[in-house]
């Protein structure tokens, strides 16, 4: 079927799954190779990567490829409407979010062992994601904040969005649905913005 991963795509996924699970020098080729649904140790994953470090390295560019979708997103705003804007952006940081959990806990259990790889996930992927906070921020905030404030209001947004997803993967489903947190989520940004007196009052009492 067209819509079908390719085997290298496949590769990629199962051996995300498996280093999050069993961290990544717990995790053997062969495992990968039966994931994906090669014939384990007959070197089907050596067809597509030379090592298990460069499929760690697909996976992150993966991250990093996903990223970058939300940035045609971010040229067009604003959009007239802060109130939609964000609760775009925050339903569009939940979903990435939850993509990226499985690198968090690669990172989390392979982290020490292999610095390099937290650092470049730290500059490739949480580096970017408060760029383009940063981005959004300063297009709704950037005429009423200094360039540290607008920093530092994108540090406790995305720390809120963060948290939800972390606790979610360590503990199950949150007492808070996914819809109810995000609407306070952008409730508490918006009274940030009234108080800034960038958006009438009206406006933050919404309820979607």
């Amino acid at each position: 079927m067209a819509n079908e991963p390719s085997t290298r795509e496949r590769i990629v996924t199962e051996a995300m799954r498996l280093f999050a699970a069993r961290g990544f020098r717990g995790t053997t080729v062969g495992e990968i190779e039966a994931a994906a649904g090669l014939a384990p140790r007959a070197g089907g994953l050596y067809k597509h990567f030379r090592s298990k470090e460069e499929v760690l390295e697909a996976g992150i560019d993966r991250h990093v490829d996903e990223m970058a979708l939300i940035e045609p997103v971010l040229e067009m705003l604003p959009l007239g409407d802060p109130r939609a804007e964000l609760t775009l952006v925050g339903r569009w940081g939940l979903s990435e979010l939850a993509n990226e959990m499985p690198l968090m806990k690669v990172v989390q259990k392979d982290g020490d062992r292999f610095p390099e790889l937290a650092a470049k996930v730290s500059a490739r992927i949480i580096a970017r994601g408060h760029q383009q906070g940063i981005v959004i921020v300063g297009r709704l905030l950037g005429d009423v904040l200094s360039e540290r404030e607008v920093a530092a209001v994108v540090s406790v947004a995305l720390g809120a969005l963060v948290g939800y997803r972390i606790e979610e993967a360590m503990f199950g489903p949150r007492p808070v649905s996914e819809d109810d947190f995000l609407e306070t989520w952008v409730n508490m940004l918006m009274s940030f913005a009234e108080r800034r007196g960038l958006v009438p009052a009206a406006e933050t009492s919404e309820v979607g």
